[in-house]
């Protein structure tokens, strides 16, 4: 399944900034699995967190509801 999720980038204030909609790919379990910007770059997982990372940058940024980082955690 595909659909927008919200991405908030780290270190600075998403309260304020407008909201960032990424396209996640979520498996049978409705887990993020895969995530992609607006110009179809796909980010990597940070293992054992809920951030993901643009490959060749120092951009991170925090999914909101990502489902798949409470299961592994509890």
């Amino acid at each position: 399944m595909i659909k927008k999720v919200k991405v908030h980038k780290m270190f600075e204030e998403f309260h304020i900034l407008p909201v960032i909609q990424y396209v996640g790919e979520f498996d049978d379990k409705g887990r993020l699995i895969r995530l992609y910007n607006s110009i179809n770059q796909e980010l990597d997982r940070i293992y054992g967190t809920s951030q993901w990372i643009l490959n060749g940058t120092e951009e991170v940024y925090f999914v909101e509801g990502d489902s798949n980082f409470q299961a592994e955690t509890i």
